[in-house]
């Protein structure tokens, strides 16, 4: 039997004379195509089946969509409640499988159930198909409080392609009404915005279609000069708001301090730079030593950088380089006044992370203090494993991180691309920023294919 004979099965009677088959003739059933016949048990069986044999038994089930009988129900139910005694984790095959056969019997809270028991183990990675359609349920359940707190954390756990089924679900759940469209179409261009979400060019053009339905006016487009070609408007520049930005200052000291601290460096240390800093802050430029010197031909990078720092004096800037103990002599070769007022310097252990502590003494310096570097600091998103966190520090990095460049000086991380590459709303207007094959999900790139919608009030 092969996998592809089930397509044809797509009227009533055909399939209840399949289904038939399949269960009285449970012994030759091929499990998976190409493979040896395996049983799949029934209860008057002895047989043990495995994990596998039980996810591939499911899946049929699936097939019969709204034909599931009260026996059916039972039937499931009892796999289910037998499996989750039996392990006290499923990995994300059975887990998918459970979630759509517990829904498929309006069994929602249990399927919710096996989504926790998988995340207990795996926070990191997301049940795609289980979140699609206990969201899916959900959303036609009338749960829409609970269906929204999974669509958020879908988003938070950065939906890749796959998530694509998902922005179908809710799209279709946005057309049941006409009067609430706008709405809930929002909702989901704003958690595009929060979580920096950029959608694949075949959703945002399904998103386009429904709202050019519902009265909106849309077209794809271009971004010039932070100007739409299209409608004229001005996209936001990248921007960290005081508010959040206080918010990663307290997320930081959080992080820096020295019980939290023992993988990086000694606490002794770390009590010490915290002093230093409190005593001499606000610094405007921090300089990742370390991370330059490595990344430059020596005298090109020795001439460059006594001129750069010679700039910034002239400018009254504040600078503080920060350092490993062998570069000692090399700072003392360039002939620079270290310890004034306006040049600083800090050497760390040489096992210490000292990113981390350019991150403090920047983010303890305020606002307006940038920070010289290379360093991407993806390892860390400073350590945050928050969603939210982590997305604000890209716009602070992004915003405030330059990179010292032999031939053309100082450059912005991002000094192609001003505007924040996520979906923007201005007036009545979403800018909606999409990616082709190709195309780069972070918010600070841009391949310069956007949507301009214009909303029907």
């Amino acid at each position: 039997m092969k996998r592809n004979l089930f397509i044809y099965i797509n009227k009533t009677k055909q399939f209840d004379t399949f289904w038939n088959y399949l269960t009285e003739n449970y012994k030759n059933v091929l499990v998976e195509p190409s493979s040896t016949s395996k049983e799949i048990w029934k209860k008057d069986n002895n047989y043990n089946p495995t994990v596998h044999t039980i996810t591939r038994y499911l899946k049929l089930y699936h097939l019969k969509n709204d034909l599931i009988t009260e026996t059916d129900k039972k039937h499931i139910l009892s796999i289910y409640n037998k499996l989750m005694i039996q392990y006290t984790s499923f990995n994300a095959n059975i887990s998918n499988t459970f979630v759509k056969s517990l829904c498929q019997i309006n069994q929602w809270k249990e399927a919710i159930k096996v989504i926790e028991k998988y995340e207990a183990i795996d926070n990191n990675h997301l049940l795609q198909e289980a979140y699609n359609d206990l969201i899916s349920y959900l959303f036609d359940h009338e749960q829409e409080k609970l269906a929204y707190e999974y669509l958020i954390n879908s988003m938070k756990k950065k939906t890749g392609p796959d998530g694509n089924n998902i922005c179908i679900t809710y799209l279709k759940y946005c057309l049941k009404e006409k009067h609430t469209f706008n709405e809930k179409v929002e909702k989901m261009f704003m958690l595009w915005n929060t979580y920096g979400i950029k959608p694949t060019e075949n959703i945002v053009l399904e998103y386009m279609t429904a709202c050019i339905e519902h009265g909106w006016i849309g077209s794809q487009t271009t971004i010039l000069n932070s100007k739409c070609s299209k409608c004229n408007k001005i996209l936001s520049q990248m921007n960290v708001s005081e508010q959040d930005f206080k918010y990663l200052l307290e997320a930081i000291k959080k992080k820096f301090a020295p019980d939290n601290m023992y993988y990086v460096t000694l606490p002794k240390e770390i009590k010490e730079f915290i002093t230093f800093i409190d005593k001499n802050k606000p610094f405007d430029i921090i300089i990742d030593g370390l991370n330059v010197i490595y990344t430059q031909n020596y005298k090109i990078y020795k001439y460059n950088l006594i001129e750069l720092i010679k700039t910034f004096e002239k400018q009254n800037k504040k600078i503080l380089i920060i350092g490993r103990k062998h570069m000692k002599n090399f700072f003392e070769q360039l002939n620079i006044k270290i310890n004034t007022f306006y040049v600083n310097n800090w050497f760390v252990l040489h096992l210490s992370h000292d990113d981390l502590f350019v991150l403090y003494a920047a983010f303890s310096s305020g606002k307006n203090a940038i920070v010289i570097s290379k360093d991407l600091m993806r390892q860390h998103k400073f350590a945050l494993e928050d969603t939210e966190l982590s997305i604000l520090f890209n716009k602070w990095q992004f915003s405030h991180q330059y990179i010292f460049d032999k031939y053309r000086g100082l450059i912005k991380l991002n000094s192609q691309v001003q505007i924040d590459a996520v979906a923007h709303k201005q007036d009545n207007y979403w800018h909606v920023p999409y990616i082709t094959k190709i195309g780069n999900r972070q918010r600070h790139t841009c391949s310069n294919h956007w949507i301009c919608l214009q909303m029907h009030k």
